[in-house]
Order: C-alpha cells, then structure tokens, then sequence
C-alpha cells in the first residue's frame, strides 16, 4: 500500500472507539458511549471522522476492527459494518482479536507473562495467557470464558493481570504471590495500539470472511440452540 490511510474500529467492549491514522501518524482516536444503537453510532460515527478530516471511505487503504470476545451484539454490528464497507470499495481487511490488542502495550515487558481480562457479566472473565517474547506478544492458550476461581488453575506461573475484570477476579488472585494486578487502566481498546497492531499484520489482509471471537455460546444457542454468526 503506498498511501496508508487507516481506519481502526472497536465495537467489542463497553465503548465505541475509532480511530484514523495517516502513514503511521495518529489523526484523531474517539471513545464514543453510545447513546442510539450500535447499528446507527458505528456508521454515523465512522463517516463523521472521515469529514472531519476531508477524507472518504475511497480514501481508506486499509481497516482494522477487533473480533472479540466482548460483547456479542457489539462485536456482530462492528464486524459486519466493517465488512460491508471494505467489500463495497475492495478495500483490505484486517480483524484482530481484543484480548490481543489489550496485551499489546505490555510487549516492552520481555519474558512476563500477561493475562488481560474483559467482564464478561454472568460472574465471568474472558481471558487467554500471554508470554512477551522478543518484543512480541506470543498467545499461549485459547480465548476463554472462565470463573474468577478457575484462573489459577489454568495459570501457573507468574503472570500480571488487568482489564475491565481485574477487580472482579482481584480477591481470588491476590491470594497468590506470584500474580500482579492492575486494578485501574488498560481495560479499553486504544485505537492507536489496535492500527499499530493492524499494520504489523497488515501482510494477512487477505479478505472479507472473518469470523467473531465471541469466547463462549450467547444466550439464543444455550436456550434455543441458535448459531450466532
């Protein structure tokens, strides 16, 4: 790609955040709480950033979205408008996994072991293990949905821990010496990190049939046995 104008979207967590960058260059980064449906805010928003800075959905090069786990509508609005709009002007795609995203800004701390955990609701964290290795964040396990009181045994080894479910599970791991817990920041997708991440796997852009992460069955299929796509 010769002109890199980027889009990075976020739908997955409790805030909207899109983010717009120009050959490496941070243009603007928005954290949106929406106030209308997601299936209004994600388009409205999008088009928004684009004006603000004189540019059109034909101007991008590229678009980066997180593909879960997080919250299931949030996840299906943003990935499906994203999908839509890269295929209607043939322009590459690139989806990357949240948790992925979270544990980026950690990728300093070479040999630790990092944990990043989103409230999942129903007494619930959505993790996986992360070790730093060479400066890159390598994923050691699957993406789960998992019990604060289930995390050490699934984890052995000294690990540090954040995101928006650190202080759901902070009673149960400060029991063990060997867990760091940060209890306040790093549990909201930085637009920045997400594009940084995006343009590292830009080469995997290959097309328009990625699939959400969505970390453990919705309601519809555990009741009614309903595929959610």
């Amino acid at each position: 790609m010769e002109s890199r104008l980027v889009l990075g979207l976020d739908n997955s967590l409790d805030f909207l955040n899109i983010a717009l960058s120009r050959e490496g260059e941070l243009l603007e980064e928005k954290h949106i709480k929406p106030d209308k449906p997601p299936s209004q805010t994600v388009p409205d928003e999008v088009l928004q950033i684009l004006e603000d800075h004189d540019c059109g959905v034909e101007d991008l090069s590229l678009i980066v979205t997180t593909l879960g786990p997080g919250s299931f509508t949030g996840i299906r609005v943003g990935l499906a408008f994203c999908k839509g709009l890269a295929s209607g002007r043939d322009i590459p795609l690139l989806g990357v996994p949240t948790l992925d995203v979270l544990a980026e800004p950690f990728s300093f701390l070479e040999g630790s072991y990092l944990c990043p955990l989103i409230d999942a609701k129903k007494g619930e964290v959505f993790l996986a293990l992360y070790q730093v290795v060479r400066g890159s964040i390598e994923r050691l396990t699957d993406y789960k949905a998992m019990k604060p009181p289930d995390i050490s045994g699934m984890i052995r080894t000294q690990c540090i821990f954040f995101g928006s479910g650190a202080r759901l599970c902070a009673s149960v791991l400060s029991q063990r010496g060997d867990a760091t817990i940060i209890r306040e920041g790093f549990a909201r997708i930085s637009g920045e990190t997400l594009i940084k991440v995006g343009l590292q796997r830009a080469n995997h852009a290959a097309g328009y049939d990625l699939n959400p992460i969505y970390g453990r069955r919705s309601e519809a299929e555990i009741k009614f046995g309903v595929k959610v796509l």
